[in-house]
């Protein structure tokens, strides 16, 4: 049994002093990095949101009278320095990592213990050194809400991260990070937080784990899926064209009889959506066929239909993927775009429906 293995149907997002005065370049003590990371975290946090997981936002503040400060930054408190300040504006939460109906939380209540929570899924609470479980009540809330499993990201990972990852070891947390999501990490950081039992993730798979959706090949019992959920959009926004109903039909003799694949996303043991992958021939490969069912859509499948089969076709050594779609698809060619296909004249003649062509080079 892999003890250290998250389980994400209990995880928790922690986010770590993303506030203005450690993320801004003008803030009063800017972290390096740490403004890189915050399009990484802002995609993490949606996430967890997304498949109502809870983030619990961690921050620093210190007094103006440094009565609260770690030693070796209590002097320059006291001498005037202010940094992250109670109610001050470089104490804020940098805002693209809060939900849009947020509530700001009442540093004073903060300051006394208090857990605030501030939006459906995100908690705000003060700690008042490095580690996030020292003299704050997060052990018992994670406890509470039956979280066995974090997910830690911020500023700065030599420093606070890599003690509140510490901390939650022992008290036999199963953690995770990911390293684009933490400012500050470095190799053997990683090697050394391994070594314990971290998870290191990579960002494109988060969705599939959050959301529990697995990837598994064709089965001939399945054909029908594949039929039924592209007969759908197809349907909707256009006709079946003959080509689209021989491979629907006869997928096996159409696409997996020339070297493609099929692949279906399950979740929680129901068949959900597909994508198939065409061999087109000189190492190029069509991606095609991709189609989520109607009733679960907004999990994230069609993402992670679209990297599975990117990832898929690089283990088939293919060296170029193309793929034909519709402008009026927005959200499938968002999908597109973010996994880097770019646009490319089109090939006249393949499906009469077709007015955008694109290719990713693997």
């Amino acid at each position: 049994m892999d003890y250290t293995k998250l389980n994400w149907r209990n995880s928790a997002l922690l986010i770590i002093d993303m506030q203005k005065d450690f993320t801004l370049l003008n803030g009063a003590s800017p972290i390096e990095g740490t403004l890189e990371v915050v399009p990484h975290i802002s995609e993490i946090a949606n996430a967890f949101r997304k498949h109502n997981r809870p983030i619990i936002h961690i921050i620093r503040l210190y007094k103006e009278d440094g009565s609260n400060v770690d030693l070796c930054r209590r002097a320059l408190i006291e001498n005037g320095k202010k940094i992250v300040k109670p109610h001050s504006e470089g104490a804020q939460i940098i805002p693209a990592l809060l939900p849009v109906n947020s509530i700001a939380p009442n540093h004073s209540k903060l300051l006394s213990g208090d857990i605030l929570k501030i939006a459906t899924v995100d908690y705000v609470m003060y700690k008042p050194r490095w580690g996030a479980f020292y003299q704050t009540e997060l052990e018992s809330f994670l406890y509470k809400k039956g979280i066995d499993s974090l997910l830690i990201v911020g500023c700065n990972f030599p420093n606070c991260p890599r003690t509140t990852i510490y901390q939650a070891s022992e008290r036999d947390f199963k953690i995770g990070i990911v390293p684009t999501a933490l400012s500050g990490l470095y190799e053997k950081g990683i090697n050394e937080i391994q070594n314990i039992g971290v998870e290191i993730i990579k960002r494109h798979q988060l969705e599939k784990l959050i959301c529990n959706i697995a990837l598994v090949d064709y089965r001939p019992e399945w054909q029908p899926y594949f039929e039924q959920f592209n007969k759908a959009w197809l349907t909707k926004y256009y006709t079946v064209e003959p080509l689209d109903e021989y491979v629907l039909t006869h997928p096996e003799e159409a696409i997996l009889n020339d070297g493609g694949c099929i692949l279906f996303a399950q979740y929680k043991g129901k068949i959900i959506g597909t994508v198939a992958l065409k061999h087109i021939g000189d190492g190029v490969m069509e991606l095609t066929k991709m189609a989520v069912d109607e009733s679960y859509q907004g999990l994230g499948a069609g993402k992670i239909l679209c990297q599975g089969a990117i990832d898929k076709a690089r283990l088939m050594k293919a060296m170029k993927l193309i793929l034909y779609s519709q402008r009026k698809l927005t959200l499938a060619l968002n999908i597109y775009q973010k996994h880097d296909f770019k646009e490319i004249p089109l090939e006249d003649g393949k499906y009469i429906r077709a007015d955008v062509m694109m290719e990713l080079i693997l």
